[in-house]
């Protein structure tokens, strides 16, 4: 038996399995299962990860942010928004992760295996991506998923939404190798710059309700 045998392959057994579960594999194991599988799994330090599964507002947040950027992008030919379903592999540390939005410019440099197997879910080269942060997850994404995300060579920004307030912070690759600038917005009025490009806070929360 393998081991990923131990995890569930429909999203209905995923529904009655604990919030996070996490299987020792190889990665050419994770990324058979991930083909596999009908709900979205990570691969970090050797593991495959399948976090709690996607809340309405998690959902919403997403459908949101990816129309924004498409709008925001629609004139430059050159730049691709893409949902979870495209998964980002951090080269350095091996690890691929759903971030929930991710913008390439230019064409997807996508994963090739040693064995030559060239996997079209996994790209190396985003410039931003995006994490909706839940109470479960975002104490990792804003720690150590963070930090693997400044490994992509590529990468700009990096953003983090809140689906319990409003609130989004904002990670931008400076001129200065290794620091990263921070910045934060809470108000509807404030505005959050997307790769140079402004939004208001407002957009991004329209329609959202939140729990008192």
């Amino acid at each position: 038996m393998t081991t990923t045998a131990l995890l569930p392959l429909t999203l209905a057994e995923r529904s009655l399995a604990s919030d996070e579960l996490c299987v020792p594999a190889t990665f050419e194991e994770y990324l058979d299962f991930a083909e596999q599988c009908q709900y979205n799994v990570e691969y970090i330090n050797g593991e495959i990860v399948s976090m709690s599964q996607a809340s309405l507002p998690h959902e919403s947040l997403v459908g949101r942010l990816t129309t924004i950027f498409n709008n925001l992008f629609d004139d430059d030919d050159t730049v691709g928004v893409f949902s979870s379903n495209i998964k980002i592999h951090v080269s350095i540390t091996g690890n691929s992760y759903n971030a929930d939005v991710s913008i390439v410019n230019g064409e997807p440099d996508y994963l090739r295996l040693p064995s030559g197997y060239l996997s079209t879910s996994e790209i190396k080269n985003p410039i931003l991506v995006v994490e909706i942060l839940s109470k479960s997850t975002q104490a990792f994404d804003l720690g150590d998923k963070l930090e693997d995300y400044k490994l992509i060579p590529s990468l700009q920004q990096v953003l983090f939404v809140s689906q319990e307030q409003s609130w989004v912070s904002s990670y931008v690759r400076s001129e200065t190798p290794g620091v990263w600038l921070n910045t934060s917005a809470h108000a509807s009025t404030d505005t959050i710059h997307v790769l140079g490009k402004p939004i208001n806070l407002g957009q991004v929360y329209k329609k959202m309700k939140f729990n008192s």
